[in-house]
């Protein structure tokens, strides 16, 4: 493990976006160790209570430096986010409005009342765009509005890092998937759709995709904010294990239970204009710099995921009403 420089005991936090799957995930991770957890999102966070989960929208500069004055955060995790995967004139407005200058006012906000904040950016893989497998060491060629705007802001921050010495951290983690996740996504949208026995439309699933537990990955985002030598950098977070996502659904269907293949409609959807059909990150950076690998395998971190659902799945009353492994 490398070697740590802080410490989250009795040090405020703030994480934007806390409301959210990976937000709400590293809220409990933090409280756990010790953390004064502070919430910032545009909806409560249910795991933080009243006075510690303020509602409201990064793009309002005033309510942006009233927070950070009012929390005067140790460490800020970003989160928050628009994730428009369009590429429309209007997606890029909303985009760049709220991830990039949302994002300025932050950075303006901390660094005028916290300005040795350490303040990790969560952006994405998606930045880099098709030349998989990706490294920090790559030009960015992102591929829609939501992962162009998050290119601009991890460039803002290395600009703030390198002419003010802003302790930023860029932390790009691939797909992240577990427990909790809504079903915008595809393998929530998946395992419930067997788990009810309905019907899956879906690609021909040749195109691969990484995978990262989420516990996985809110252990990189906190060891990001306190091992040595982040500052300034952009650290992949994956599993470097591409997956067909015809594979990654068979494996669920098979987890689910006999017969679920059945219900997968195979090449029932065309493939996304565009669509990145290689998608997959070293991780050696993070295993350098944070003494960080992924711990849980895609077999075991779909396992738990499935039992998950399986278990709050219920019907009306209270009891589940699908099939079973």
């Amino acid at each position: 493990m490398s070697e740590s420089v802080g410490s989250f005991v009795d040090a405020p936090v703030l994480i934007t976006g806390a409301s959210g799957f990976i937000g709400g995930h590293l809220v409990r991770a933090c409280k756990a160790s010790g953390a004064q957890v502070f919430g910032f999102s545009r909806r409560r966070s249910s795991e933080l209570v009243s006075g510690n989960s303020i509602v409201g929208d990064i793009t309002n500069r005033e309510l942006v430096l009233e927070v950070i004055d009012r929390v005067k955060p140790g460490y800020v995790f970003h989160l928050a986010a628009d994730k428009s995967r369009y590429a429309s004139i209007a997606d890029f407005r909303h985009c760049l409005e709220t991830n990039l200058m949302g994002t300025l006012n932050l950075v303006e906000a901390c660094m005028s009342t916290v300005p040795e904040v350490k303040f990790i950016s969560v952006g994405t893989c998606e930045e880099y765009g098709v030349n998989a497998p990706f490294s920090e060491s790559m030009r960015e060629a992102p591929v829609s509005a939501y992962s162009c705007s998050k290119v601009a802001v991890s460039h803002m921050l290395q600009t703030f890092h390198h002419v003010y010495r802003f302790p930023a951290v860029i932390v790009r983690p691939s797909l992240a998937y577990g427990p909790g996740q809504d079903d915008s996504m595809f393998v929530p949208a998946l395992i419930k759709s067997l788990l009810a026995d309905r019907r899956f439309a879906m690609s021909g699933g040749e195109q691969t995709r990484d995978f990262v537990y989420i516990d996985d990955l809110v252990e990189a985002i906190m060891l990001a904010a306190t091992c040595l030598d982040t500052d300034g950098r952009v650290i992949n977070v994956s599993s470097f294990e591409p997956v067909k996502i015809l594979d990654l659904a068979r494996t669920i269907a098979d987890l689910v239970g006999d017969g679920a293949r059945e219900l997968l409609d195979v090449g029932e959807l065309a493939y996304r204009p565009g669509e990145t059909m290689k998608y997959f990150s070293d991780n050696s950076e993070a295993a350098r710099l944070l003494g960080w690998k992924p711990c849980v395998n895609l077999h075991t971190g779909l396992s738990r995921t499935v039992e998950f659902y399986r278990d709050t799945m219920t019907g009306s009353d209270g009891v589940f009403a699908s099939r079973t492994s």
